[in-house]
């Protein structure tokens, strides 16, 4: 992950660093929870899919669906998780350019 400097500190160029969010960190853990969880409902749906082929029962159809659901539910809420963090980025990176604008006029 890429990480910030949240606290107002001076950069190289000897100016200070604006505090970019006070949820970024908050946004960070919520990625990387949310990952976690993907890669866990993934390894479940691969092995229930295995049981489902071969078995071929109501049950195991029935299991592996649901797990279907649950990781097009959690890609959901990770992918609104990346949609708030790059809106961060991007209002930084605006900041950032309008900045340089008024040092440079």
């Amino acid at each position: 992950m890429i990480f910030f400097k949240i606290n107002k500190e001076k950069d190289d160029n000897d100016s200070y660093v604006p505090a970019i969010n006070k949820n970024l960190p908050g946004i960070i853990n919520t990625i990387e929870e949310f990952s976690d969880e993907q890669r866990a409902i993934v390894r479940k749906f691969k092995h229930e899919m295995e049981k489902f082929t071969e078995e071929r029962s109501l049950e195991t159809c029935l299991q592996a669906l649901n797990l279907s659901m649950q990781l097009a539910n959690t890609r959901e809420k990770l992918l609104e998780a990346y949609k708030q963090y790059s809106g961060l980025l991007e209002n930084e990176l605006k900041n950032r350019i309008k900045m340089e604008k008024k040092k440079n006029d």
